[in-house]
């Protein structure tokens, strides 16, 4: 005999497979980081990661009441490094739709920056009077040195109100029980994606244990994502104007000189990019507009700019007997940071005496 009667069952089925859309509960706050690391392109299921999560996080955000407050941050994002989180939208009531858009244009790259994305997120979005549901979703654990528990133990020093879920996708055992302490020190729980579909039950593990009667959780076909088209030629452009060999006494390098030109008065990045001269196998996509994987880095120097148009230049050592090549990418950091140009890949001697380029 069954323990639960069939009144019951009608009720289970109408919250795990009907979308809900009766009132969210007042002030209700929801911020989701999304990990958009490297990794983050690999295959999963026949889609890459970052697709599957993509997916899943536009059918939520595309189910909830349009008067909760939402907020978004993610590390990685077309930015090498360990330097990589931002807040992409703070928490501001009603802002699914344009939570939805900007996860849309994010592609993967980078490394998992763990601790210095809840720094920022426990700078701009939490507070000590209305507790706030973090949604974080990582096929990770923290690769720059951070201590993230040191970040939560401060949260809770000094008086912030939150709770974190943690999704781990397709991590090892030993990274798993690395997250589900964190999860543990934040107040929720850890759920394991093992498969896309781990995504729909944990979703309503997460949202319907809180609030049966507001989160909707989207069962309508989803739309294929809208990205970028990078396939436009861009009025933005950046050039390689020469690599020239120097010396100072013991020191020797090349000095890359560059310029831009952009169709806006506004705050850009410069990225100076080296790579092995012989190409790598590439085991995942490259993102648009770039020419190489950054798996296949060797160094990576950057530079701040403003202005729709400037020039520059890069100072770097390079070991003797390295064949090398060089680009520089020019980024957009207004709103979601965005690649806009790329230049010409230009060759480096092996040495500075080998003459110039």
């Amino acid at each position: 005999m069954s323990r639960y009667s069939p009144f019951v069952g009608c009720i289970l089925f109408f919250l795990f497979y009907l979308p809900l859309s009766t009132q969210a509960q007042p002030n209700k706050r929801y911020v989701f980081i999304l990990d958009a690391s490297g990794s983050m392109s690999e295959k999963w299921d026949g889609k890459t990661r970052m697709a599957v999560a993509k997916e899943k996080l536009l059918q939520v955000l595309g189910g909830l009441p349009k008067d909760v407050s939402v907020g978004l941050v993610a590390y990685g994002n077309r930015i090498a490094g360990c330097s990589s989180a931002r807040l992409y939208h703070p928490i501001q009531r009603g802002a699914a739709s344009i939570v939805s858009q900007k996860i849309s244009s994010i592609v993967p790259a980078g490394s998992t920056p763990i601790a210095k994305t809840l720094n920022v997120v426990g700078e701009f979005l939490l507070n000590d009077v209305q507790e706030t549901e973090i949604i974080f979703i990582s096929d990770g654990v923290e690769s720059c040195d951070g201590d993230p528990k040191a970040v939560l133990y401060q949260w809770k020093q000094s008086g912030k109100k939150f709770r974190m879920q943690i999704l781990g996708i397709d991590i090892d055992p030993k990274g798993e029980e690395d997250l589900k302490r964190l999860s543990i020190l934040g107040d929720g729980h850890y759920y394991s994606l093992k498969g896309p579909e781990d995504y729909d039950s944990s979703f309503k593990r997460i949202f319907l244990a809180q609030e049966p009667e507001s989160v909707i959780l989207s069962n309508s076909e989803s739309k294929p994502l809208q990205t970028q088209d990078t396939t436009t030629s861009y009025p933005n452009q950046i050039k390689i104007l020469n690599i020239l060999p120097y010396e100072d006494g013991s020191e020797s390098g090349y000095i890359l000189n560059y310029e831009y030109t952009a169709k806006a008065n506004s705050s850009y990045m410069v990225q100076l990019y080296l790579y092995p001269y012989e190409e790598k196998q590439r085991s995942f996509p490259i993102p648009p507009l770039r020419e190489r994987r950054i798996g296949d880095l060797t160094k990576l120097q950057i530079e701040l700019k403003s202005g729709p148009e400037g020039k520059g230049r890069f100072v770097f050592p390079l070991p003797k007997g390295k064949r090398m090549k060089a680009s520089a990418e020019l980024w957009d950091l207004t709103g979601v940071p965005k690649i806009l140009a790329l230049s010409e890949e230009k060759p480096i001697h092996e040495n500075p005496s080998s003459g110039r380029n």
